[in-house]
C-alpha cells in the first residue's frame, strides 16, 4: 500500500497501471457491474475469483472475473457490488488479507508439544523434524553416523540406498541448475511407490507440484508401473494449472480432487497437495514419505508443519537459485527457507549432511565455471558432450561469457539502450546456428534466445524493440527455462540510480538463475557505471564482484 506506481508494476504480487478499457463498457451481472481494465505486461499472482484491494485506499476494489496478458498487454474484469456506486475504478490491485494458516500453526504447536514431551534429541515422535532443526546429519540405515553419502558421481542408483533406508530422518538434496533435480526426485519417487511406500508431493505452488507429477507420470509410463494418485486443488486455486496438467497426460494416474480427504485413502501411493493439505491434523504421521520440491522457497515453518504428516522427509532444491518470497520483520532465523536454515554457511551442503547433485546437463563449460565458482565452491562441473555446445552467426558466435557494455545516464528500471542493442544482437543470431550436445546443428530462432531482466519496466522496453516472438521476462520467469543464449539486460545506470537497495539487482542468487539457463552462450548486457558501485559493507561487495567476476572472466 506504501508502493509508488513504478514499484506496484515490478511487485510480483500486484497488477499497476490500470485504465479502463475503452473497448468494452461495463456490463450488468445481477445487482453488480463488471469492469474491463487493461495494464502493461508484467508479473502478477493474482488470478479469477480473488478479492483484491485497491491500495490507495486500503479497501475492497471488487472481485476478479477473469485476468490475462496477451503479448505486451493484459486485460482484467472486474466485478464491483451496489456499494462501489460512485466509488472510482483502482490504478492498481494488490492482494486481499493474510492466508488463513490456522493448520500450519496447529502443526507447528503439536510439533512443539512433541519435542518438549520427549527431549530434542532423543528417539519418538516427529524425530526427522527434530533433527531437521538441529541440523543433524541424516540417520540412513546401514550406514554409520557422519559418514559420506556420496562418491565420485551421484545417480539414481547411488542415491536409492540413501533416500529408502531413511530412518525417521531428513536428507537434502541439492539439484544446482539443470542438474537432473526433477529427473532424479520423479525416480526416486515411482522406487518409493514400487518397494510399497506411501509418498507425499508438496511444494509452494500448484504448478510446482504439476512439473514433479508430470515427470512422475512419465517415468511411470516407461517403467509400465501402475499406481493410483491423488492431487488436492480447492475450489479456484490453480484451476487453470490443473486443467493444462491433465491435459498433457496420456494415461493419468493422478486424480483431482476438491475436498480434504479425512485419511490417505485405500489403495492410494501418491498425494500431492499444499500445506494447506499435510499440516492437517488428520495426516498426521500418515506418509512414509514426504518429498518437499523446490525447497530453497519453502519457508523453515511451513516444512515443520508439512513434515508433521511424514516418518521421513527428502527436500529437493537449491537455496542459490531464488530464495523464498518474505515480507515484514522475522523474528531471527525464522525468514530463512529450509534448505538455508540447513546450508547455514556453506555453499553447498557437506558430503555427510546431504545429496549433491555435482554434474550439470545444461551448461558450456565456459558458462559452468563461472556458476560454479559463483555459487557452488568449485564442486559443479559440466556433463559429458557439453563442451560441443556452441553458437555461429554473424553476430555472437562460440560458448561462454560475453560482456556487452552500454553508456547510458539516469535509467532506473528501464534502459532504451540496452534494448536497442540486444534486439541488434538477436537479429544477427536468428538464422545462425546453434549445435548441441549431441553434436547436431539447428538453426537458431527466437525459441532459441531467453531476454532476462530484473525489472517488468525493462521487460517492457525489450518487447517493444524485439520481434514479436521473443521470449522476454524477469528472472522469477524463467527459472527452470534453458535456451541456447541468454541475455541479461541489469538495466539500472549507475549505483545513484538504484530503485531500491543494491541486494536487488545485485542479488547473487539472480545473476546465478539468469545466466544458468544458457547452454552456450550467455552474455550480460550492463552500464560500465555498475562496476563502480560504492559498497557499505562486505556482504555487498560479494554481490558486486559476482558482476564483476563475470566481466573478468569473460575477458580472460
Amino acid at each position: 500500500m506504501q508502493m509508488l506506481h513504478e514499484e506496484l508494476l515490478d511487485d510480483g504480487e500486484s497488477i499497476g497501471g490500470l485504465v479502463p478499457d475503452a473497448d468494452t463498457p461495463p456490463t450488468p451481472d445481477k445487482r453488480s457491474i463488471v469492469h474491463a481494465l487493461r495494464f502493461p505486461a508484467q508479473e502478477f499472482k493474482l488470478s479469477a475469483g480473488d478479492d483484491v484491494l485497491d491500495p490507495a485506499t486500503g479497501s475492497s476494489a471488487g472481485t476478479l472475473v477473469e485476468v490475462s496478458v496477451d503479448g505486451r498487454e493484459g486485460r482484467l474484469q472486474l466485478k464491483r457490488g451496489p456499494k462501489f456506486a460512485g466509488v472510482p475504478l483502482p490504478k492498481a490491485l494488490i492482494p486481499g488479507g493474510p492466508y488463513n494458516t490456522s493448520v500450519q500453526r496447529a502443526a507447528l504447536r503439536r510439533l512443539a508439544q512433541g519435542m518438549v514431551a520427549t527431549g530434542a534429541e532423543g528417539p519418538g515422535r516427529y524425530r526427522a523434524l527434530r533433527d531437521l532443526l538441529l541440523g543433524a546429519p541424516p540417520r540412513v540405515a546401514g550406514l554409520a553416523a557422519g559418514a559420506a553419502l556420496q562418491g565420485a558421481h551421484l545417480d539414481i542408483d547411488t542415491a536409492w540406498p540413501i533416500v529408502s533406508g531413511l530412518d525417521q530422518s531428513t536428507v537434502f538434496v541439492q539439484g544446482p541448475p539443470g542438474s537432473g533435480k526433477t529427473w532424479l526426485g520423479a525416480r526416486l519417487i515411482v522406487r518409493l511407490m514400487r518397494a510399497g511406500r506411501t509418498v507425499g508431493v508438496t511444494a509452494l505452488s500448484h504448478r510446482a507440484i504439476h512439473n514433479l507429477l508430470h515427470e512422475v507420470e512419465a517415468v511411470a509410463d516407461a517403467e509400465g508401473f501402475t499406481f493410483a494418485g491423488l492431487k488436492k486443488c480447492s475450489g479456484d486455486a490453480g484451476a487453470d494449472d490443473e486443467t493444462a496438467f491433465h491435459s498433457k497426460l496420456a494415461q493419468p494416474r493422478i486424480a483431482t480432487i476438491r475436498d480434504n480427504p479425512d485419511a490417505v485413502p485405500a489403495g492410494v501411493s501418491l498425494l500431492a497437495g499444499t500445506a494447506w493439505l499435510f499440516s492437517r491434523p488428520e495426516f498426521d504421521g500418515a506418509l512414509d514419505v514426504l518429498v518437499i520440491d523446490e525447497a530453497g522457497q519453502v519457508s523453515l515453518a511451513d516444512a515443520l508443519a508439512v513434515g508433521t504428516s511424514a516418518h521421513n522427509l527428502v527436500l529437493l532444491g537449491d537455496p542459490q537459485q531464488l530464495p523464498q518470497v518474505s515480507q515484514a520483520t522475522h523474528p531471527d532465523g525464522a525468514g530463512a527457507s529450509v534448505l538455508a536454515h540447513l546450508l547455514g554457511e556453506h555453499l553447498t551442503i557437506p558430503p555427510e549432511r546431504g545429496l549433491f547433485l555435482e554434474q550439470t546437463w545444461r551448461m558450456h563449460p565456459a558458462v559452468c565455471v563461472f556458476i560454479s565458482e559463483l555459487a557452488y565452491g568449485m564442486r559443479l562441473v559440466s556433463a559429458p558432450g557439453r563442451e560441443r555446445q556452441r553458437v555461429d552467426s554473424p553476430g555472437l558466435s562460440g560458448a561462454g561469457l560475453r560482456y556487452l557494455p552500454v553508456e547510458h545516464a539516469g535509467n532506473s528500471q528501464r534502459a532504451l539502450e540496452e534494448a536497442e542493442i540486444i534486439a541488434r544482437e538477436v537479429t544477427q543470431l536468428v538464422g545462425g546456428t546453434f549445435t548441441d550436445a549431441e553434436g547436431v546443428t539447428h538453426e537458431l530462432g527466437l525459441e532459441h534466445i531467453l531476454v532476462v531482466t530484473p525489472y517488468n519496466a525493462q521487460v517492457q522496453a525489450l518487447l517493444a524493440a524485439l520481434p514479436p516472438g521473443a521470449q522476454v521476462g524477469t528472472v522469477d520467469k524463467f527459472q527452470g527455462r534453458e535456451a541456447a543464449v541468454v541475455f541479461f539486460s541489469m538495466a539500472t545506470s549507475s549505483g545513484d540510480d538504484l530503485p531500491r537497495d543494491l541486494a536487488f539487482l545485485f542479488s547473487r542468487n539472480r545473476l546465478n538463475v539468469a545466466i544458468s539457463r544458457a547452454r552456450a552462450l550467455a552474455v550480460l548486457v550492463a552500464s560500465p557505471k555498475l562496476l563502480q558501485v560504492r559498497c557499505k559493507d562486505a556482504a555487498e561487495m560479494r554481490m558486486v564482484n559476482g558482476v564483476a567476476r563475470f566481466v573478468e572472466m569473460e575477458a580472460s
